[in-house]
């Protein structure tokens, strides 16, 4: 049967309906052929062709069903009303409802059939038609009834009939409030799980690039990059591993397979051995962390190896999601309880927080908070998960207080038990291990710099893994200046202040992530010229689509080939030199007709306006580039760079063109004289006038007096 009702696009649900009206219209038929031949003519000849209408219409509806079954919902609701108006005539021919039984239950067949169905305003539609139809048949009647006998009738359908209904109807709505439950709770897990998957591959892509690339840059330059390559590569291996390692030990977690090896030290003096493994990292963002304990000594049993995850996993996250200059405290308490003494341990921060409405899911596996994903689009969603259920494995809860802007307070509660062998904890366990957590050590990279760097093109690269910082420096330096940015933010500052010749920027980073600082760059009419490369591990098409749809230049996927990025900004650089051809031309002739009647650009509208303030104060000396800048709302360094690589001249020797072609137009076209020509466009000194213009077009602006 299913392979039957079946068709491409339905669902559970759709499937279900169909097979409900198939089985109805299966199992009616036949009744109302035996009904019809047991009648007979019994009621009349009328009856009988009633019964012959219902046994056709139920057939016709059958070979109907076979040619569309892809509109159940329309189909269902026509073969109701057939039903009910049917049955209603069958009633009334046969003597109202005191006088027959069987075609009531099949009238009701109508309303039932409708309740199966997601509309169930429709259902109650169908019913009290139903409901009228047998009313309306019964007192139109013309066959009178004595006594009671039609009362009580009368009275026990309307009973009985609307019970049923409402009993249908309560259990009915209340599956498909469970389905749709049900239905809502398997697609965010589907969410979930695509987040997840997507923010793994994140996880993966970047170290495995970093890898790639240095080793590639090793093998090219062993001198200048084997020490530092390698020990880079080797940083990012530990990343995977400890990544690895997590996963791992959620699937130990889940069948009960993971051991607990307790030991009985002091956990204070552990807690601040790992917070203090973590400041180098905290360092790289001013953040301030802070260990106390009261008392300074607790002495407890406890598993190194699950209170070291616990610890990093909760403290890496602390400085991940902490703006700069923030605050980290974990502090260790003694307190007594009706069960025994437990240890309270907490992590507090100042950072972005966690939004109330989602601190009761962050445990859940693969959740991240929205404003996490929104802001920092970095980490899996198995940290969290990962910490709790090894909290649990050693006895101990853990809980979440947070306010969005203001931090988050996480505190884990352990019984304090001494049954396990006084012993120290072993030197592998001691070893730092927080980096491959996802600590970022500071770098430093200082390259040789010859007296040439200036004169190169400046790249501003932006992202928030130092590694991949590195790695990029490593490939660039040689043609590029670069600038550095470590999120979107300081990004963007960067890029309005310095005005780089390209940018090229990670997607997933804190504060603002590459989606958002793309757009407000190209909408920025500072930075709307410069050339913007994504280099980024989300490699959908959907993350490719979004990145080009606000504006970027080119999308690469990590891991990328050091020659596809080195080819992809010559050809933008190339790209801008042809533009430059462009604007030169705009800067001369300004624009014609054609292109005024196109849709101007930012640079376009740059360009004019530059144009018109210079012509508007064109006959003013002392209006110069600091006036200019004023008028544009930029700086001069801002004006300098955005000019500059738009029309690969100086904003001087721009106005300087501007006022000489404007006093060659004067002198060809009116009867002012030279002085008053260069009064005009702002020279006040004529021997100056006359040099410039001699330089500009060969010949003194007498000759051209002459000549007009």
């Amino acid at each position: 049967m299913t392979h039957y009702v079946y068709r491409s696009g339905d669902d559970r649900e759709t499937l279900f309906q169909k097979k409900i009206w198939y089985i109805l219209g299966l199992c009616c038929l036949p009744v109302l052929i035996l009904a019809s031949y047991l009648i007979g003519t019994h009621y009349g000849h009328a009856v009988l062709y009633v019964n012959l209408v219902f046994i056709s219409a139920f057939f016709v509806s059958l070979i109907v069903f076979h040619f569309k079954r892809d509109r159940i919902e329309d189909f269902a609701l026509f073969s109701q009303l057939v039903i009910v108006v049917l049955t209603s005539i069958k009633v009334y021919l046969m003597g109202g409802m005191a006088n027959i039984g069987t075609p009531v239950f099949v009238g009701f067949i109508a309303p039932v059939y409708a309740l199966t169905l997601p509309n169930k305003k429709r259902a109650i539609i169908i019913f009290l038609l139903f409901t009228s139809g047998m009313i309306t048949a019964t007192l139109l009647n013309p066959n009178s009834t004595e006594g009671l006998i039609f009362p009580s009738y009368f009275l026990g359908f309307i009973i009985s009939s609307v019970f049923i209904f409402i009993t249908l109807f309560y259990f009915t709505t209340q599956l498909d409030k469970a389905r749709k439950a049900e239905k809502e709770r398997v697609k965010k897990i589907d969410e979930l799980k695509t987040r997840f998957y997507t923010h793994i591959t994140h996880e993966f892509r970047t170290p495995l690039s970093i890898i790639s690339g240095m080793s590639d840059q090793m093998k090219a330059k062993p001198d200048q990059w084997l020490n530092e390559g390698h020990a880079i590569i080797k940083r990012n291996c530990s990343n995977l591993v400890s990544l690895t390692n997590r996963l791992l030990d959620l699937s130990k977690l889940e069948s009960n397979a993971m051991p607990v090896n307790m030991i009985q030290d002091d956990l204070a003096l552990y807690l601040k051995y790992i917070c203090e493994s973590f400041q180098s990292y905290a360092s790289t963002k001013n953040i301030d962390i802070h260990f106390e304990s009261v008392p300074d000594e607790i002495i407890m049993d406890f598993d190194p190896d699950k209170i070291r995850d616990i610890f990093s996993n909760l403290i890496s996250n602390a400085i991940k999601f902490t703006p700069n200059n923030g605050r980290i405290k974990i502090s260790a308490d003694v307190r007594k309880g009706d069960e025994g003494d437990y240890a309270i341990l907490k992590i507090e921060d100042t950072g972005i927080g966690i939004p109330k409405g989602q601190l009761n899911q962050i445990f859940n596996r693969y959740f991240q908070a929205n404003n996490q994903l929104d802001k920092m689009h970095d980490g899996t969603g198995i940290g969290l998960a990962l910490t709790n259920e090894l909290v649990k494995l050693l006895k101990g809860t853990i809980s979440v207080d947070s306010a969005t802007g203001k931090g988050s307070v996480f505190t884990i509660r352990l019984p304090i038990s001494r049954n396990a062998e006084l012993l120290k904890i072993p030197e592998s366990i001691e070893k730092n291990q927080s980096d491959s957590i996802g600590s970022r050590q500071s770098i430093t990279f200082n390259p040789s710099i010859n007296s040439e760097q200036d004169e190169r093109l400046t790249v501003l690269v932006i992202d928030d893994n130092t590694d991949v910082v590195l790695y990029l420096k490593s490939i660039l330096l040689s043609k590029y200046k670069i600038e550095v940015a470590e999120n979107g933010r300081t990004g963007l500052e960067k890029a309005c202040e310095l005005i780089p010749d390209l940018i090229v920027s990670d997607i997933m980073m804190p504060e603002i992530d590459g989606y958002a600082l793309c757009s407000k760059l190209k909408q920025d009419i500072r930075t709307s010229h410069i050339p913007i490369i994504m280099l980024t591990a989300r490699a959908d098409h959907d993350s490719k689509m979004t990145g080009l749809s606000v504006g970027a230049d080119a999308y690469l996927e990590k891991p990328f080939n050091p020659d596809e990025l080195i080819i992809r900004i010559e050809k933008l650089v190339e790209l801008r030199k042809s533009l430059q051809e462009y604007y030169r031309k705009i800067v001369d002739d300004d624009l014609t007709a054609e292109q005024e009647s196109n849709s101007l650009t930012k640079e376009d509208e740059f360009i004019r306006n530059v144009r018109e303030i210079l012509l508007k104060h064109l006959s003013e000396e002392s209006f110069g580039i600091e006036q200019l800048c004023k008028n544009l709302a930029m700086s001069r360094s801002q004006l300098y760079r955005k000019f500059s690589a738009l029309t690969d001249t100086t904003v001087h020797q721009y106005i300087m063109t501007l006022k000489l072609n404007k006093a060659q137009e004067l002198l060809l076209n009116t009867n002012l004289n030279v002085t008053e020509v260069a009064y005009d466009t702002g020279f006040k000194n004529i021997s100056h006038f006359s040099r410039a213009f001699r330089e500009r077009f060969g010949y003194p602006p007498s000759k051209e007096k002459i000549s007009s």
